[in-house]
C-alpha cells in the first residue's frame, strides 16, 4: 500500500482510522478536510472549484499517502490514483451517534485534523447528508465497482476497522 483513500459516511470514524492506519503503516496523513475548510481559500464558493481540484491534485502527486476524505467531486482522479480503498459503509444509527459523539467530544476543542479557526458544529445541511447518506452511496460503489485492481476493503463497523488495523503489523520507517 502506497497510496490509500479512506471515505465513506460520515461519523463512521474515517479520520480516526486514517490516523491509526497511518501510525502503523508510517505512510502520511492527508485530511482533505483540513485544506478545503481553510476560510482563506473560500473553496466553498463555485467560483473556486477550479483552485480546489488543483489542490487535490497537487496533493495527490505526492510519492506516497492516506488520504482521509469524501469531496466526491475528485473521487475519479483519486480513485484512480489510489491502491487501496477503504470504504466506511455504516448503516445510520452508527452515523449518527458518530457525528453526535464528535460534536460533544470537540466542543469549544481544536482538532488536530481542522484548520485552526475551525469550531465543531452540525449544520441542518451535514445532518441532512448523514441521514440521507445511502442515496450518495450509490456513487461510491459505482466508483468502487470498477475497481481496476485496486484493493477495496469495505468495513460496515467500528469493529471491523479495528480488526483491520489488528492485522497490521507496524511499520519500521
Amino acid at each position: 500500500m502506497k497510496k490509500a483513500l479512506v471515505i465513506g459516511s460520515p461519523g463512521a470514524g474515517k479520520t480516526t482510522f486514517a490516523r491509526r492506519l497511518a501510525q502503523k503503516t508510517g505512510l502520511p496523513l492527508i485530511h482533505l478536510d483540513y485544506y478545503y475548510h481553510d476560510k482563506s481559500k473560500d473553496y466553498y464558493s463555485e467560483k473556486n472549484k477550479p483552485a480546489w481540484y488543483a489542490e487535490v491534485r497537487q496533493l495527490m502527486k505526492r510519492k506516497s499517502w492516506i488520504m482521509d476524505g469524501n469531496y466526491s467531486t475528485t473521487f475519479p482522479e483519486r480513485f484512480e490514483e489510489a491502491d487501496t480503498i477503504f470504504f466506511f459503509d455504516f448503516p445510520l444509527r452508527l452515523r449518527l451517534y458518530g457525528i453526535f459523539r464528535r460534536r460533544l467530544q470537540f466542543h469549544k476543542k481544536q482538532r488536530d485534523d481542522m484548520p485552526d479557526d475551525w469550531q465543531e458544529k452540525i449544520t441542518w445541511e451535514f445532518f441532512k447528508f448523514v441521514w440521507n447518506f445511502e442515496s450518495y452511496r450509490p456513487k461510491i460503489t459505482s466508483v468502487i465497482n470498477q475497481k481496476n485492481g485496486k484493493k477495496i476493503i469495505t468495513f460496515k463497523t467500528r469493529t471491523d476497522a479495528q480488526n483491520y488495523l489488528n492485522s497490521l503489523k507496524t511499520s519500521v520507517k
